[in-house]
């Protein structure tokens, strides 16, 4: 049976540890339960072990196992995370807690809010910037439209919707009917945003492709190229009175390819 005090610091540690660092309602009702849970109060460490699981309000916290150090506002939760709280959501094989502001998700990580979803390997997470940065040897971002950024790394800053990658850089976007590479791209994330691709860039819209040095390109369907551009476009055919079949239409459409190269 654990007593009140150590009832206080599960909880502490459920409000420390909740979804990407957005703590649980001070004042909110909780309940904390585990297999096994121990407390020492000299160290100040609280550990549960076995399906532990912590409640506030709208959230919710399991893990195989947890452990917390109320001196050092550090602690672990390890094995099969997850987090969930509205919108928010965690999941990883462990989520670690430096302080107050700076946690990380390792293994298998993926953050989400409000429609958006980091994954990689490693997310590093800091609450006061709302910055998240990705350690690994791949990432990927995913927008609420279902646009998809994929690179060796990742840098998210929430409070201005800015992500950059570098490494490797693909975009996949049904919704703007967009494809393209780099090796290091800006996204805008908000509404009215931009995507500036930097180095050996490429993008496909609409059958249309356009290279260079450095790519930008807005929802208004405006692109602005820099160096050794080429442009590959597809001028819009006039719907035929007879009907042919697709194949010969393929090939009507590949003849009238216009090729444009400035150096």
């Amino acid at each position: 049976m654990i007593n009140k005090k150590y009832a206080t610091i599960l909880a502490a540690f459920a409000v420390t540890c909740f979804v990407a660092g957005n703590a649980f309602a001070a004042n909110g009702k909780f309940t904390v339960q585990a297999d096994e849970l121990d407390y020492d109060m000299k160290t100040g460490i609280a550990v549960g072990k076995g399906n532990v699981v912590l409640i506030q309000d709208n959230a919710k916290v399991t893990a195989d196992n947890a452990s917390y150090n109320s001196k050092t506002r550090s602690g672990v939760l390890s094995g099969n995370v997850v987090a969930d709280r509205g919108t928010e959501h965690i999941s990883c094989d462990e989520f670690r807690i430096e302080n107050d502001d700076v946690f990380s998700a390792v293994g298998n990580a993926v953050l989400s809010k409000e429609g958006k979803r980091l994954l990689a390997p490693r997310v590093d997470y800091v609450k006061s910037r709302d910055y998240a940065e990705t350690f690994g040897n791949w990432a990927r971002l995913m927008d609420a439209d279902g646009s998809t950024v994929s690179a060796v790394k990742i840098v998210y800053d929430g409070q201005s919707g800015i992500a950059t990658a570098n490494g490797g850089v693909t975009i996949n976007s049904d919704a703007r009917k967009l494809t393209g590479s780099a090796d290091k791209a800006v996204y805008d994330t908000k509404k009215d945003g931009y995507v500036e691709m930097v180095g050996n860039a490429t993008a496909t819209q609409d059958g249309n492709t356009i290279k260079g040095e450095k790519l930008r390109l807005t929802n208004s369907n405006v692109v602005i190229a820099d160096g050794n551009v080429h442009v590959t476009y597809i001028p819009q055919q006039e719907p035929k009175k007879e009907e042919k079949s697709l194949e010969k239409k393929e090939i009507a459409v590949v003849n009238k390819r216009t090729v444009i190269e400035r150096a």
